[in-house]
């Protein structure tokens, strides 16, 4: 054989060779995480997840998913564990109507809420807030009455202790309501 056809069965064994050491590391999809480790999540909290950017963070994080498997890099690493501690619950597969007192609210997050709504936070200027809310209860006239696009909320001894989605659109209907009891539209996690 001429030198140039050994040499081409060569470079084709080398690349061969090469490919069974380069395979890149799968990048799973939000839908097979929830299969796999949140089959009760509902499509609209799934929605939400993939908006607040969980595909972008297993997309970054592939390489080590791939060491270390998906359910370990999301019970134990500090921004995986972030994702799962929020989105592992059990959810109501249909929203829920909630009777609700803004005590109702576990107290971090009412002071999170209220402090946003006052300008506390600098990262939330007063004036940007007030329109903000002002604009929701005109395009959501429904707020209070639960006659609204559904939250998703974390729920612990009857408390909303987490409003993973929603949270404008919450404290607008209990701005709406002077704080007095609203019903709300809520996917609820436990």
């Amino acid at each position: 054989y001429p030198l140039f056809l050994c040499e081409g069965r060569a470079m084709k064994q080398l690349l061969e060779n090469w490919k069974r050491f380069i395979v890149e590391a799968k990048v799973y999809t939000p839908e097979e995480v929830r299969s796999a480790l949140f089959p009760s999540m509902p499509d609209h909290v799934l929605g939400d997840m993939e908006r607040e950017g969980f595909g972008e963070f297993l997309e970054d994080r592939a390489d080590d998913i791939k060491k270390q498997g998906l359910k370990k890099i999301l019970t134990t690493d500090e921004y995986g564990k972030g994702w799962y501690d929020r989105y592992n619950l059990d959810w109501s597969p249909e929203p829920q109507i909630l009777d609700l007192s803004w005590e109702d609210i576990d107290a971090k997050e009412r002071k999170f809420l209220m402090d946003k709504y006052e300008g506390k936070n600098p990262n939330f200027p007063k004036a940007d807030q007030e329109k903000r809310y002002a604009d929701m209860m005109q395009r959501f006239p429904g707020l209070g009455t639960g006659d609204h696009e559904p939250v998703i909320v974390k729920m612990e001894g009857g408390k909303i202790v987490d409003i993973i989605g929603g949270r404008h659109r919450t404290f607008a209907a209990f701005l709406k309501n002077d704080f007095k009891p609203i019903k709300l539209n809520a996917y609820v996690g436990t």
